[in-house]
């Protein structure tokens, strides 16, 4: 607590504000790096213009933001010049389980609001869908932790966001993102599509909705897997990481509603693995379907 306390008193004014209203300590460490009180500002103004409180769900952006001016001000960003991030020479073999649910280490109950994907549920997904290597999309890439393992395991990614975490992601929208020109895309440039949707809860948060409207959810992912879909090869994978909607007391199975989305698409739903913490706090669901129609002809 000392350590903490100390460190706290070095923040600037506005971070120091910021986190008494209700910013997690880690995501305040990072908006600190950021010298530019301007660039400081930008990063913040969600949590202020929303009137957020302790103990509420940090509004949506503002981690993806400190994180995006922080790696900028701190340097080392991957290069995508030409769209892509390019697999290491020196990658690994990816290795993974072969049964079919995955554990990876507890994440801390600050950042579970973030939803993020733990590298270890990434590692396992390569080793089943791409064990050779090969190019990857990832539609909802947030700060870019799939590009940042799939390099170190011989994969070469395209990352994109409509709320870009990193300064490898693009902007990019997965309902539409054929529709404009986009450095490195065009159709049939990928082996595999990665669509890691908000999970209904965050989804229902950030559209205001009112009582369960799982329809509407299924209706926006299935959005954005058609319309990501066209940048896969044929015989390639589209993959899906969702979460069971839990709700008062009760459950639905959201996994059912985006099978039905991939099969509708053309697609063979040929992996179903769950993927679970180690304090069994938090599971993901992997869907992986394959464009088999297409490689056999």
């Amino acid at each position: 607590m000392l350590r903490h306390l100390l460190s706290i008193r070095g923040f600037a004014p506005d971070v120091r504000e910021a986190l008494a209203t209700g910013l997690p300590l880690a995501v305040a460490r990072l908006v600190n790096r950021i010298e530019a009180a301007p660039s400081r500002a930008r990063v913040l103004a969600p949590l202020f213009v929303t009137g957020a409180r302790r103990g509420t769900v940090l509004p949506r952006g503002v981690a993806a933001r400190g994180e995006l001016a922080s790696a900028g001000a701190s340097g080392n960003p991957l290069d995508t010049s030409d769209g892509w991030v390019e697999a290491d020479a020196a990658a690994s073999r990816r290795t993974g389980p072969r049964r079919s649910v995955w554990t990876f280490p507890r994440t801390p109950v600050a950042q579970r609001s973030l939803e993020p994907l733990h590298a270890s549920i990434v590692e396992s997904l390569l080793a089943r869908i791409l064990p050779t290597g090969g190019r990857l999309v990832d539609v909802t890439a947030g700060r870019g932790t799939i590009a940042r393992v799939a390099r170190r395991h011989g994969v070469t990614t395209w990352s994109g966001d409509v709320e870009p975490g990193a300064a490898s992601v693009h902007l990019a929208d997965a309902a539409r993102l054929l529709d404009v020109p986009l450095p490195g895309l065009g159709r049939g440039v990928a082996d595999a599509l990665v669509v890691h949707p908000p999970t209904y809860v965050a989804w229902a948060r950030s559209s205001g909705a009112e009582r369960l409207e799982l329809d509407a959810y299924a209706e926006m992912v299935g959005t954005m897997i058609t319309g990501s879909l066209g940048v896969v090869r044929p015989g390639g994978f589209a993959v899906v990481i969702t979460r069971p909607v839990r709700e008062g007391g009760r459950a639905w199975l959201t996994t059912s509603h985006l099978a039905q989305t991939l099969d509708d698409a053309g697609l063979v739903l040929t992996g179903y693995f769950i993927a679970v913490s180690e304090d069994g706090a938090e599971d993901w669901h992997v869907l992986v379907a394959q464009d088999v129609q297409h490689q056999l002809s």
